[in-house]
């Protein structure tokens, strides 16, 4: 039987990290909590949310689907650039980091 090895993680964002995939791709998963309806219980897990060819482009998808916004936080618009700037800084933090 062939072994499964884990992807690496690139990059990890808190509630989004950005793995390996193959030689082409990366996959991007938003950890979220997830409801069984057979057991009637929740759990988080890490769920997967796209492919992008390079890892820039990955974080522009991040940042276009809105992927670490709080919306039950963001409840005007002063609050929503406060977000939205703070993810930029994460972003930047996190590729710093790699360097």
């Amino acid at each position: 039987m062939a072994e499964t090895k884990e992807k690496a993680v690139l990059i990890d964002l808190g509630t989004v990290r950005i793995k390996e995939y193959d030689n082409l791709n990366v996959q991007i998963e938003l950890f979220e909590e997830v409801h069984n309806p057979i057991t009637k219980k929740s759990s988080h897990k890490w769920r997967f949310r796209g492919y992008s060819d390079t890892i820039l482009n990955a974080l522009k998808l991040i940042v276009n689907k809105e992927l670490l916004i709080d919306r039950k936080a963001a409840n005007g618009l002063e609050k929503y650039l406060k977000q939205v700037e703070g993810i930029h800084n994460k972003i930047m933090i996190a590729l710093e980091g790699e360097k």
